[in-house]
């Protein structure tokens, strides 16, 4: 195996981790909630109003 590959997915996987940990915070403290689009990806709308989708190699603002 490639283990600069490796390391790089390693590290990605670490980034997606920590995201995804700040969104769910966020979640915890009612600033945001977690919604499920009719595609079935991941969404997170935030109170003031943005709506980010979640998806597999980055998150992209919609609103």
């Amino acid at each position: 195996m490639n283990t600069i590959a490796a390391d790089l997915r390693d590290e990605l996987s670490e980034a997606r981790r920590r995201v995804e940990a700040h969104c769910q915070s966020l979640v915890d403290t009612g600033m945001a909630q977690w919604r499920v689009n009719d595609d079935g990806d991941t969404e997170l709308h935030l109170d003031s109003g943005e709506v980010y989708l979640l998806g597999e190699f980055g998150v992209t603002r919609l609103k």
